[in-house]
């Protein structure tokens, strides 16, 4: 158990390191999600602008793609402002909205790569996406949508924050939203607010999260406790922190613990008493400016504690140990590529050991792409758009359907195109 002590005396000078990160052109980590897929745990956040996915593999968060969103209608790069990890069918997918638009992106060992996308006619501004019950949803000013895997809205409900929708969280049977000092509680099947929890902040709360168990107790953390409420609004348990912003409340699902963030570091927490188990300073944990504020606990041979740390993401072992962390890079806008992604051939299809015509676009300027057809591999640069061209020889293999990959080795941005051996 660290020492109390030393831990107090260590929070003016967070506080002076943190101030003096704000005013740098580095951004910030404050959210984002993990998943454990196939025993991987990924990590995704949109803090930056570009949606970025991590890979946890051996003590690094290994960079799996960062991608931007581009406008044609402008000509121009936008921002994601979230992002969302999902499995479907033993698929790995990340959401992320931008503006009016949600994109779904498959992930794989060679990237990240556009599946489909949405965008609404009715000027709804998407803040988050995430998971609500079994599904996915979106959250604005306007309310929570619904949807399914095929980017269709199902459901939707006037639910609302209009300051901080980043508040807004849900169940299979209820939504939640910290706003006005209050946690509410709306039904989904009635439609109807059931209640409003007092919570107590210093100031007007901003992004804050919080856990429901399977019991439907809700934990949470204000600027001075964290606490454990029943479903009907009683209060179960307390545990006084140390009197800095309460952030997000945090647990696998699967351990009988849970975390919470107050920004000078991250608390365990024991479920049932409500007692503090440990707690770690993520200040200097990778790098001079971490500042907790968004978590997200998953469970992969014990509990991994995902903190979003300010200038860095660290991931954390169940005894709040540092396995792995990256670090925010400065955002250098001239280096994505200026349209989606696209492959076009002169055929589709033609014999064994014949030319085929490949050309494509949507890459980094001046990247280099490997391409990939049935076992064959070979290299082209893009030029300063972006584009490529380039004759390839088509595999000596029988008749058949074979995919011909091109993935940016700088980018991990990659794309597929179907060719028929006749």
């Amino acid at each position: 158990m660290k020492k109390i002590g030393i831990f107090a005396l260590i929070l003016g000078i967070v506080g002076i390191i943190f101030a003096s990160f704000s005013q740098g052109k580095v951004k910030s980590y404050y959210s984002g999600d993990a998943l454990v897929f196939q025993n991987n745990l990924y990590v995704t956040s949109a803090n930056t602008g570009s949606m970025e996915v991590f890979r946890l593999n051996n003590g690094h968060l290994d960079k799996v793609g960062k991608i931007k969103p581009f406008d044609q209608r402008f000509g121009k790069y936008d921002s994601f402002y979230d992002s969302h990890l999902r499995e479907e069918d033993g698929t790995l997918y990340v959401y992320a909205v931008s503006g009016y638009n949600l994109y779904k992106y498959e992930v794989n060992s060679n990237g990240v790569a556009l599946i489909s996308s949405t965008s609404n006619s009715y000027w709804e501004w998407y803040n988050r996406v995430d998971e609500i019950g079994n599904h996915l949803a979106t959250i604005s000013e306007k309310g929570v949508k619904i949807w399914n895997n095929n980017l269709e809205v199902i459901d939707e409900y006037d639910f609302k924050n209009t300051k901080t929708p980043y508040n807004v969280r849900g169940t299979e049977t209820f939504l939640f939203d910290i706003e006005d000092g209050n946690l509410s509680v709306f039904h989904r099947e009635t439609r109807a607010l059931l209640r409003n929890i007092p919570l107590n902040f210093k100031i007007n709360p901003s992004a804050h999260n919080i856990y429901v168990d399977e019991n439907e107790d809700i934990y949470v953390v204000d600027d001075y406790y964290a606490k454990k409420f029943s479903i009907d609004g009683k209060l179960l348990g307390s545990f006084k922190h140390l009197d800095y912003e309460g952030y997000d409340m945090t647990a696998s699902g699967f351990s009988d613990y849970v975390y919470f963030s107050n920004g000078v570091g991250v608390v365990k927490l024991n479920k049932d008493t409500m007692k503090a188990v440990d707690w770690v300073w993520t200040g200097g944990l990778a790098g001079p400016q971490g500042w907790a504020m968004g978590l997200k606990s998953v469970y992969l041979n014990g509990d991994k504690v995902v903190v979003f740390n300010n200038a860095n993401i660290v991931v954390l072992d169940s005894n709040l140990n540092k396995i792995a962390s990256t670090v925010s890079e400065e955002e250098d806008e001239s280096i994505y590529a200026s349209e989606s992604l696209f492959l076009n051939l002169d055929k589709n299809r033609g014999a064994a050991n014949s030319e085929v015509s490949l050309s494509g676009g949507g890459f980094l300027p001046n990247e280099a792409l490997k391409i990939q057809f049935d076992g064959m591999s070979s290299t082209v640069n893009a030029n300063n758009r972006g584009r490529f061209n380039t004759i390839l020889k088509t595999p000596d293999v029988k008749e058949g359907g074979y995919d011909i990959k091109v993935t940016g080795q700088t980018s991990k941005l990659t794309y597929s195109i179907a060719f028929m051996i006749e």
